[in-house]
């Protein structure tokens, strides 16, 4: 998972839409808002499971 979602703010830098992203990512436009959401909320962190320690 934790490249998943580095590869979702990877694209998302990179300028590419949600849509797409979602689309290769292979999951949904929610997921991707979400990993993108909790990346600019709590950075690098939010890349790791949780309870990760």
């Amino acid at each position: 998972m934790t490249w998943r979602r580095a590869q979702m703010i990877l694209l998302s830098a990179l300028g590419m839409n949600v849509a797409k992203i979602a689309q290769v990512a292979f999951t949904s436009e929610d997921r991707v808002r979400d990993a993108i959401h909790n990346f600019n909320a709590d950075g690098f962190d939010s890349l790791y499971p949780a309870g990760r320690a």
